[in-house]
């Protein structure tokens, strides 16, 4: 059993559900194509043959993506974390830059700070690890994607953070994943809470024993 911190959340069973989806549907296509590849090997020629084994090389791509993907989306609990740190929960989603684009890397909330870690991929293109401190986090909304911007239409996750630009997050569950990063914030910050009043209490000077 996984430790309360790090519990399946909504948003990662159903983009869990989807990958798993998508693996199914390129596992049937495979099938596909190569009984076609079977059926008119005599019949066509060695050019249909050779066409038919590019695609279904192509598509066997598809489950190698979603092996990836699936471990990505779990990856944010491998992330290392402080003395008195706790992960609380975590999101594969795209971190979308108004100058240079939209780069995928895994997120992950703790009870100190909101960490971004970019996959290969992003890396190559530039992309670097982020992170933001607890008490710079400020409220998380959906909003549509702006009309100007390469996802019009869709709708993304935005958190606002103080004196800062506000993070722009994009995956396929934007509506489950605001739900479940506000809920992670608000865990946060209640353990935060708790451990600065327990600070306060063990600096407070002790009174002098008069028994003695």
């Amino acid at each position: 059993m996984e430790p309360a911190g790090h519990a399946v959340s909504a948003s990662e069973r159903a983009l869990r559900g989807g990958l798993l989806r998508q693996a199914v549907l390129v596992g049937l296509l495979c099938i596909l194509f190569l009984f076609q590849l079977i059926w008119r090997q005599e019949r066509e020629g060695s050019w249909y043959v050779m066409t038919l084994v590019l695609v279904v090389f192509y598509i066997s791509l598809g489950p190698i993506r979603i092996i990836g993907d699936l471990r990505a989306l779990s990856g944010w609990r491998r992330l290392p974390v402080m003395p008195g740190e706790t992960l609380l929960w975590g999101t594969l989603a795209q971190l979308i830059s108004p100058k240079e684009g939209a780069f995928q890397g895994a997120f992950a909330l703790s009870t100190t700070r909101l960490r971004y870690r970019p996959r290969l991929l992003s890396r190559l293109r530039g992309a670097a690890d982020k992170e933001w401190p607890l008490d710079q986090l400020g409220a998380v909304r959906v909003t549509p994607v702006d009309a100007r911007r390469k996802f019009r239409g869709g709708r993304w996750v935005e958190l606002d953070v103080v004196d800062a630009t506000m993070i722009t997050i994009l995956n396929a569950e934007q509506h489950l994943v605001a739900d479940d990063l506000f809920e992670a914030l608000r865990r946060a910050r209640a353990v935060h809470e708790v451990n600065a009043v327990a600070g306060r209490i063990a600096l407070r000077p002790r009174g002098r024993d008069l028994s003695q």
